[in-house]
């Protein structure tokens, strides 16, 4: 007989069944959009057409006037004057228009040229402080979309790029835990914000999972701790502002709007709002009780006191800001 699941192991699944149902939607959307985008281009000159021969070739027309247009008919005149130089002559129908610059005779290019060409692309973006990724995902997929050509694909390609230049990014960019806490604090509003406004439980959970993928535990560790002195210092401020019970309708629009079970998490927190119902707690006790959950509980607990006492508005919470020197930690 399987084993009954955990408290924990239910919400860990119950988070990834929303999930999915989320991502499957948002694909579903990415289809229709995509699909509508195809069918009004078609035989709009200001956008690159392909039309296909009876033998299956595929020829591509665009407007020579437009600005890609121009960007295509310069880099095609390079091409052709390289040529020149190189073979002392114009290329004819049968020449590759990208050629083996070592080669004595016209030799369409070779995957070591190419490769090479592709690097310096990328350290002259590097150079130029564009995002490489690009160029990457390029390498990668073997086709390059941009909001030109987005049309020539299939909504499969499109994501299968846009999904490549993603993990260029993620695998370019090293999470900087040591930001200042005005960082933290701004992009904690906007969490908060998020979860009002969807709303959901689910932001929240984006803080754990961040510090679970991080390479290294100490700066998230710092990070743990940034975040909850960040939303302990908004939460306790409201409380010795307030003039009447704060807790109670916090609490109250997290079990309405969000769920019983974040209600529940965030309620062993409520003393942070001075509610006399809620346990009283040091900040180890809590940990230990709601685990994972704890960071979570902070922002749903704070997104529950905006909601009631700001009408929604994240901006309210700056009175409370910390004055924390990440670099005194």
């Amino acid at each position: 007989m399987p084993k009954k699941r955990t408290p924990r192991q239910r919400r860990a699944a119950q988070q990834r069944a929303r999930l999915q149902r989320r991502e499957l939607a948002r694909q579903e959307e990415f289809r229709e959009e995509h699909t509508r985008m195809v069918l009004e281009r078609q035989g709009d000159p200001r956008f690159v057409q392909r039309t296909r021969g009876a033998d299956g070739t595929a020829t591509l027309t665009w407007d020579a006037e437009s600005e890609l247009g121009r960007e295509i008919r310069e880099a095609l005149q390079a091409q052709r004057e390289a040529f020149r130089a190189k073979f002392g002559r114009d290329p004819g129908p049968d020449d590759s228009v990208f050629f083996d610059p070592d080669a004595d005779e016209p030799t369409p290019m070779g995957k070591r040229h190419w490769d090479e060409g592709m690097t310096a692309m990328i350290a002259a973006a590097e150079a130029a402080g564009l995002d490489p990724a690009y160029i990457h995902a390029w390498r990668e997929v073997g086709y390059i979309v941009t909001s030109e050509n987005e049309h020539l694909f299939s909504a499969a390609e499109v994501q299968a790029y846009l999904d490549a230049v993603a993990r260029h990014q993620d695998d370019d960019e090293d999470i900087d835990f040591a930001g200042s806490v005005e960082f933290s604090a701004e992009g904690l509003r906007e969490l908060v914000d998020e979860t009002i406004a969807i709303p959901s439980e689910e932001p929240a959970w984006r803080i754990v999972e961040a510090l679970d993928y991080a390479d290294d535990p100490q700066a998230a560790g710092f990070a743990a701790d940034t975040v909850a002195a960040v939303l302990m210092a908004w939460l306790t401020g409201a409380k010795e502002q307030a003039s009447a019970d704060i807790a109670g309708p916090a609490i109250q629009w997290i079990r309405q709007h969000l769920d019983d079970e974040p209600a529940d998490h965030a309620f062993q927190l409520a003393g942070l709002l001075g509610s006399p119902l809620a346990p009283d707690l040091t900040v180890e006790q809590a940990l230990k009780r709601l685990g994972d959950a704890f960071l979570p509980a902070l922002v749903w607990l704070t997104a529950g006191l905006v909601a009631t006492e700001a009408d929604g508005d994240v901006q309210w919470l700056r009175q409370f800001d910390p004055a924390i020197d990440p670099e005194e930690n």
